[in-house]
């Protein structure tokens, strides 16, 4: 049984530490890219489209819904998305991104 009053106990707990991590202060977190692990074709993207009743077509490379929304990839070969700002423009955004694993 340790003794509160014992200088030796007392000694022992103040040897003894846990390791703890601390939150950084926020001047020094520094930022990274994310990472899209996987890179879902066009093509297989209409697919799960169709599985979602969103109907889609191919325009000059392009991935058109409704003429409001349009999925392309650029020069790089990363996606873009492209669209008035509705309801359809956030479903198709979360089908796209579910596509991917965001690291």
């Amino acid at each position: 049984m340790i003794d509160p009053d014992n200088e030796e106990d007392n000694e022992v707990d103040s040897m003894i530490s846990v390791p703890t991590l601390e939150a950084l202060p926020a001047n020094q977190i520094q930022g990274h890219k994310a990472v899209f692990v996987n890179e879902p074709k066009l093509s297989d993207f209409k697919l799960v489209l169709l599985q979602e009743g969103i109907q889609a077509e191919f325009a000059a490379g392009v991935l058109i819904w409704n003429n409001m929304v349009a999925v392309k990839k650029n020069e790089a070969g990363r996606i873009q998305l492209e669209g008035a700002i509705c309801d359809d423009y956030f479903k198709i955004r979360e089908l796209l991104y579910s596509q991917y694993a965001i690291v």
